[in-house]
């Protein structure tokens, strides 16, 4: 995926790729965070999940925008979350002023994809328990807390050269 244009500054990076497995081990809970808080919204009214949805796509497509461009793995396969592949087709290499500080300053985007369906999974179980609601709100607990950090910091993110630069990584580290 590398081309003779793009400029990677991380040595031995360009040259790996992420296998399609990891790929999708790093997606797959993200969509299904994304579909568990639509329903936990959607219970509330179907408005919100719709809304909620169009919102964890723009956010998707704002982090390949405001980040990614900004990455050494940039127009790679190199990065774990396969987003170094797919923001080329999109958005153009930006001079990384310094990559840390860009996915830092704009990482904030995502988190209404975390927040927004866990303040309404509470609300509901507070205002209309039922055993559909709290399942559906621990699988997201699980998936959206537990599962998503654990893959990123044991697999996905583990043998990415970039994780000192990685506020995700660098914070979860420690």
């Amino acid at each position: 995926m590398k081309d003779e244009n793009s400029n990677c500054s991380i040595h031995d990076s360009c040259e790996r790729v992420v296998p399609p497995w990891l790929v999708l081990l790093d997606n797959i809970p993200t969509l299904i965070l994304f579909v568990l808080g639509a329903i936990l919204l959607g219970k509330i009214g179907w408005p919100l999940a719709i809304a909620m949805t169009l919102y964890n796509i723009a956010s998707i497509v704002l982090f390949w925008k405001l980040i990614c461009p900004h990455c050494p793995h940039f127009n790679t396969r190199a990065c774990p979350c396969g987003y170094g592949a797919l923001a080329p087709i999109f958005f153009s290499k930006q001079d990384s002023i310094d990559f840390r500080q860009k996915f830092r300053r704009n990482i904030a985007i995502v988190f209404p994809a975390w927040f927004i369906p866990f303040g309404a999974g509470l609300y509901l179980l507070y205002t209309r328990y039922s055993r559909d609601i709290l399942i559906t709100f621990v699988a997201f607990v699980i998936v959206g807390f537990i599962l998503i950090p654990a893959i990123s910091r044991f697999v996905g993110c583990k043998g990415c050269e970039l994780k000192d630069q990685c506020p995700w990584m660098t914070s979860s580290a420690k």
